[in-house]
């Protein structure tokens, strides 16, 4: 499991870990989690009472159980408990990490492996931002923010909530590191012509909310040479 957890944290998950039943019910009492990955031995199946828990929380999130080997009685108990999937024997941990984005991404009501907000296109198995036929070059931590606010769609994320899916509660600097994220990430999107994608909810935080975009045939980065007045008050705008 160390190597897995390992293998989520390279591929910008941010992980909790523990074996404590307990500590898991208080875990999620105190943060948003997108996903549960429980492993199962035979040895532990009392472990199965801890998704009958964490369901009977209202843990609405996904759960995925892992085991080497399970039989099959043991199985449907797993599946009964409330797990959304059982993965049994050896998978990859780029399969598992596959698996559980899909479950996340499904969990939101989207379906494709991309999520598209007007113009904007955030491809999840890449990890990267498109507009149009347009590759936006983001730091992990501005394309941790996009993915974050657009699986959230139509909902306010206040910055601590954003800093917690960002550092995990390790080490988070000052919340106004947010604001500076969000205000690179404006400028970035502003070059193709792409505005107000982030919204700012004053007192509350930040979200993004499906707007009519600038058709993608049109869409061609912006330059301070192919600069017209309007774009130059429209791009003005954004960075502000």
């Amino acid at each position: 499991m160390n190597y897995l957890v390992s293998f989520l944290k390279s591929r910008l998950a941010i992980v909790d870990e523990t074996t404590n039943s307990d500590e898991i019910l208080d875990l999620i009492r105190f943060y948003e989690y997108d996903a549960v990955i429980l492993s199962l031995t035979e040895d532990r199946m009392a472990d199965i009472e801890i998704l009958r828990k964490l369901r009977a929380a209202r843990f609405h999130a996904p759960i995925m159980a892992l085991a080497r080997s399970l039989n099959e009685a043991t199985r449907l108990r797993v599946l009964q408990a409330g797990a959304d999937d059982l993965v049994v024997g050896a998978l990859s941990h780029e399969e598992i990490f596959m698996k559980l984005q899909n479950l996340i991404r499904r969990s939101r009501g989207f379906h494709e492996s991309s999520i598209r907000v007007g113009a904007v296109e955030i491809n999840m198995n890449a990890k990267k931002i498109f507009v149009g036929d347009n590759h936006v070059t983001m730091t992990k931590k501005e394309y941790q923010i996009i993915e974050i606010l657009a699986l959230r769609k139509g909902a306010v994320l206040s910055k601590e909530t954003i800093l917690d899916h960002l550092y995990g509660g390790l080490d988070e600097p000052n919340p106004k590191i947010i604001d500076v994220f969000i205000c690179k990430i404006r400028k970035k999107l502003a070059a193709y012509g792409v505005d107000d994608f982030i919204e700012t909810n004053w007192g509350r935080g930040y979200m993004i909310l499906e707007k009519r975009g600038i058709p993608a045939a049109q869409l061609t980065p912006l330059t301070p040479s192919t600069l017209t007045w309007p774009d130059k008050q429209r791009l003005q705008k954004a960075i502000a």
